[in-house]
């Protein structure tokens, strides 16, 4: 499961620096950096007109009950899911990040980022509510590099699957079907 991830502005990597900059001129201020909450709205891409775009959108779906969120859709069975079926085929977004949060059994919380990469992209679904993007982060069984601390995981694309995941489902369900990289795990 992944309830927190890490959006880092003073990043010195090329691609999340054009992000921030379309978005501080698109929209100055209307986003977080830091440790991204359910409920904050972050940085995203979508692709609109096969066009990367990066917007600012918030965390979670809204809820069956008052006030709670939906944050994760499972990527194994998100296309049988009413809630998330539709997304999954037409509105898939992508969350830069520099990192994400897990804790294990004993409370401990790790930060987890992509072995010799600055930046992981996360795999999500969006929709579009009050005419805000709002989104859930796509999760999978961990693999080898997580497994110690928790049985699930995000689902990360590569730099250069970035465009495929947004705009070509056939290649979205390979990415999500797909082993995720080697992570790096520090305590946070």
């Amino acid at each position: 499961m992944c309830g927190r991830y890490n959006f880092s502005a003073d990043s010195t990597d090329e691609k999340l620096a054009a992000i921030i900059s379309a978005m501080e001129r698109r929209y100055p201020g209307g986003y977080k950096t830091g440790e991204i909450f359910p409920g904050d709205t972050a940085p995203a891409v979508i692709a609109k007109q096969d066009r990367l775009v990066p917007v600012p959108a918030v965390f979670g779906f809204p809820g069956f009950q008052d006030g709670k969120l939906i944050i994760n859709a499972r990527g194994e069975t998100a296309a049988e899911k009413k809630m998330f079926s539709e997304a999954l085929k037409e509105r898939r977004i992508i969350l830069p990040a520099t990192g994400f949060f897990e804790w294990d059994t004993s409370r401990t919380k790790y930060l987890f980022t992509a072995y010799g990469q600055p930046v992981m992209y996360l795999c999500g679904l969006y929709t579009v509510e009050d005419g805000r993007y709002r989104f859930v982060i796509l999760t999978r069984a961990a693999n080898d590099s997580m497994i110690e601390t928790h049985a699930r995981m995000p689902v990360i694309a590569g730099e250069d699957e970035v465009r495929a995941y947004l705009t070509d489902s056939e290649a979205a369900a390979e990415i999500i079907a797909d082993a995720s990289p080697v992570l790096n795990r520090m305590e946070a």
